[in-house]
């Protein structure tokens, strides 16, 4: 008997196991942040999610308008809030300077091949399959007009955006300990509520 239940919890114990690992597996996937350089990895990035790549072909130790459209439109909160929503950023990097693996330098040199780039910046927006949904590159106006230049290239090929609402901001301890202290005053301000009124 007792060998008999050694064995019922050997067997409950392996397909608990088995299920943990089964869940690890199936875990949703994670968006990077920012940037990224293995475009493969972008390519899963943008099955998994349902969104296009946007690759910036850029030379960002010597490119001046490279530079100038990461400062008026890539680095702000505008772009950076639009991208977290609808794209999948990857960066291929043409550096003067800057160090860099031999497999990023040879991938981003056979990217430029196939895509026939020929001068910074250039970006494309590319569907999972790397097939090519629109092209630009540097544009004035910055981060709105470039936003809405890129949205305009996607409608084009089809791909519908989204603006998801900002998540609200939880409240700082300070903030809070603020609203407390100003909840208090109102209250003792405030004369009790049905007194009776006092007579001489």
């Amino acid at each position: 008997m007792r060998r008999m239940a050694y064995c019922v919890m050997a067997a409950m114990l392996a397909g608990a196991a088995g299920a943990q690992s089964w869940l690890k597996k199936e875990q949703e996937p994670v968006k990077s942040k920012g940037f990224i350089e293995d475009f493969a990895a972008a390519k899963k990035e943008s099955a998994a999610f349902s969104q296009p790549i946007f690759v910036f072909f850029t030379g960002s130790d010597w490119c001046g308008w490279c530079v100038k459209l990461r400062q008026e439109a890539l680095d702000t909160k505008a772009f950076e809030k639009f991208a977290a929503d609808n794209l999948i950023l990857f960066e291929a990097d043409f550096p003067r300077g800057k160090k860099q693996s031999g497999a990023v330098k040879k991938q981003n040199e056979e990217l430029a091949a196939r895509f026939g780039v020929r001068g910074y910046p250039t970006v494309l927006l590319l569907d999972a399959e790397g097939k090519e949904l629109g092209r630009t590159g540097y544009r004035k106006g910055g981060a709105d007009a470039y936003v809405a230049h890129l949205k305009e290239l996607l409608a084009q090929a089809g791909v519908k955006t989204v603006e998801k609402p900002e998540a609200a901001q939880a409240a700082s301890a300070y903030e809070k300990m603020k609203a407390a202290k100003a909840a208090a005053k109102t209250a003792k301000a405030e004369p009790a509520a049905g007194g009776a009124a006092k007579t001489e």
